[in-house]
């Protein structure tokens, strides 16, 4: 029942005794539901947070992706997509833990309060936010943060910016295509003037 609402566990339930030409036998449907209540109330709440960086899960971040490029936002401001893209570790195939956490907490602190959405994914921070002259300034901030960490260890960091448009939500088949790990160079199709690199 994880991630079944009531109304489509009724409506499954009803389906199955019209299936087997049944009348519906009221109590299953009370055992049903008091099943239901009592699963749902001992679920863990679902959580959007990272628990390494403590920045945005993925499914959080494509949602919000998915949410803007579709609907826009309250603001109607214009949206952009920045990917911070970090060097590799040296000598193992993640960074460690703490460099995960310290990295999350310097990119919530130089981006709170200007509405973006961040993430880290493959090696890059990646950030939905409205754009604006002022959290282009803070994105820059958060590069030089990031590259400060452990003396250097994170650096050199690069910023490509992506403008959001509708026509992502138009042609992309999910709202991370431009971000699969095998995308090294940007978003497929955008071609050089699409992005800007810092």
């Amino acid at each position: 029942m994880n991630g079944v609402g009531i109304g489509e566990t009724m409506t499954d339930f009803r389906a199955l005794f019209e299936a087997a030409e049944q009348s519906l036998d009221v109590d299953a449907l009370q055992s049903l539901a008091e099943g239901w209540a009592e699963v749902a109330e001992l679920a863990p709440a679902l959580s959007c947070t990272d628990v390494y960086t403590g920045l945005a899960t993925q499914a959080h971040f494509q949602r919000r992706l998915h949410e803007v490029s579709t609907f826009g936002d309250e603001s109607s401001r214009q949206n952009a997509v920045a990917r911070i893209l970090l060097p590799g570790p040296s000598q193992s195939r993640t960074h460690c833990w703490t460099l995960l956490a310290r990295l999350g907490e310097a990119v919530k602190g130089q981006l709170r309060g200007t509405g973006a959405v961040a993430m880290y994914q493959d090696c890059a921070v990646h950030v939905l936010f409205p754009l604006s002259e002022g959290n282009l300034s803070r994105l820059a901030e958060c590069k030089t943060a990031i590259e400060a960490l452990e003396d250097g260890a994170l650096s050199p960091a690069r910023i490509k910016l992506y403008p959001l448009s509708s026509a992502l939500a138009a042609t992309a088949s999910t709202p991370m295509t431009p971000y699969k790990s095998s995308d090294k160079h940007g978003m497929p199709g955008t071609g050089p003037k699409a992005s800007r690199t810092t």
